[in-house]
């Protein structure tokens, strides 16, 4: 329901018949829609510094730590999370030697390298989708990793590092299937416009 639908529903009931209780589940009902479209209203800003965010520049992890095009997707990975996105205006610029467009757009907005079978890192099985969580959750859970590196967010079975789902659901949107490949395999999210979102496990001992 959109917030203003919410919220005029709210002012009729105040201005006629007063029903205190279902003023009250609606007053609910726009509180938590506020809160998630505050925390997760993707901007493209939101959009590109998340995506800039995936694409680690470590050249400790080559082999997965690059951005690189596959068919009509446009991917980058720190080899722990990887995005998948359609988009033409990718923030991010391949180049495999210190060139002219190097020079023009800043190193900084650079990843060198090839990348790796993103045909096979790409593949998901859809069989087994999960429910989607709680947005408030991630986003407190996010916080607290701030203060500790050590927070995990728990999604269906497995613990993942919460800024890295975060990072996903700004790019790809709140409304994503997530889809479960078993223990310890990466959690795949999913927008309706097919761009993908991997994130991997986080194993604990």
């Amino acid at each position: 329901m959109k917030l203003e639908t919410i919220y005029g529903e709210l002012l009729e009931i105040m201005k006629n018949d007063m029903d205190f209780v279902k003023a009250l589940s609606l007053k609910e009902k726009l509180e938590k829609a506020i809160r998630e479209e505050s925390c997760y209203k993707t901007s493209s800003k939101t959009r590109v510094n998340a995506i800039k965010r995936v694409a680690s520049k470590d050249n400790a992890r080559p082999a997965l730590t690059c951005y690189g095009v596959y068919e009509d997707y446009k991917v980058v990975t720190d080899s722990y999370h990887l995005i998948a996105i359609k988009e033409d205006n990718m923030p991010l610029k391949l180049v495999t030697t210190d060139n002219e467009l190097a020079n023009k757009i800043g190193k900084e907005n650079c990843i060198y390298g090839n990348y790796p079978n993103m045909e096979r890192i790409l593949q998901y099985d859809t069989s087994n989708e999960l429910e989607m969580f709680n947005l408030d959750d991630l986003e407190s859970t996010c916080k607290m990793g701030k203060k500790d590196k050590d927070t995990l967010f728990t999604i269906g079975t497995q613990t993942f590092n919460p800024q890295f789902v975060k990072n996903v659901i700004d790019v790809l949107g709140t409304n994503v299937k997530i889809y479960f490949q078993g223990d310890l395999r990466p959690l795949f999210f999913v927008n309706d416009k097919e761009e993908i979102g991997l994130v991997l496990p986080i194993k604990k001992y």
